[in-house]
């Protein structure tokens, strides 16, 4: 089984260009910096929090899907026997056009941050998790009201907010506040960031008209992810 698994993920290697990748793979804390282990560790924490709540796991914004698939292994290995879902929302084309209100810098990220479904599809195959997460794939003003729709019994445990902009990361807590279970954690990547003023007026906005209550938890070990909120009643 072994000896299979190293040769499939071998012709991944080689399939995405990278014939040596898994040189680097297998002792990434020799190569990560501290933000990046930093960045993991804190998500692994609030991640913990959710372990045991009620509701699937949800990142807005998966980019090229490394925190996605960070999270489906790691509830893979927290809750193996749990049902629940690792669901991520993205164009896959990149940074949508920013409204005014999301300021200059984003407006000059437009077109940024592009993954590729094909190598993520082919990493969820590689590591066995297409039982486990889902992908909902186009811009997030659509894809969220239809999934809302589609939905209506949707609960979640754990959300990962990394929209950036304010339009899209509204449309994302709207959906949240109606699913979130109590002891539910909701993850901001960037607010409080001066250069993604969108997403912390977003969430100042939530944090006003909804009625439920939260407890705030700030990052101290990364740049990324900023902030955190979990849902005490």
């Amino acid at each position: 089984m072994e000896d299979k698994f190293l040769k499939i993920r071998q012709e991944f290697a080689t399939s995405v260009g990278f014939e040596n990748l898994y040189d680097f793979v297998d002792h990434f804390s020799l190569f990560a910096g501290i933000h990046t282990i930093g960045n993991k560790m804190f998500t692994y924490e609030l991640l913990k929090n959710a372990v045991g709540v009620p509701g699937d796991v949800v990142e807005f914004g998966c980019w090229k899907g490394s925190n996605l698939m960070f999270l489906a292994k790691m509830m893979t290995l927290l809750e193996p026997n749990s049902p629940k879902r690792v669901i991520g929302f993205d164009n896959f084309s990149g940074l949508p056009s920013p409204t005014s209100t999301d300021g200059d810098f984003a407006t000059s990220q437009t077109g940024r941050y592009r993954g590729d479904y094909e190598v993520l599809m082919q990493a969820i195959d590689l590591f066995e998790l297409k039982s486990r997460v889902e992908l909902v794939v186009g811009d997030a003003l659509e894809t969220i009201p239809k999934y809302r729709e589609d939905h209506r019994d949707s609960v979640f445990s754990f959300c990962y907010l990394d929209f950036d902009l304010y339009e899209p990361t509204k449309k994302a807590l709207e959906l949240i506040d109606e699913s979130l279970s109590v002891g539910g954690v909701i993850v901001f990547d960037e607010a409080l960031s001066s250069e993604w003023p969108g997403e912390t007026l977003a969430m100042k906005e939530y944090l006003e008209s909804s009625e439920k209550k939260f407890k705030t938890v700030s990052n101290t070990l990364s740049r990324q992810p900023t902030l955190a909120l979990i849902r005490v009643e």
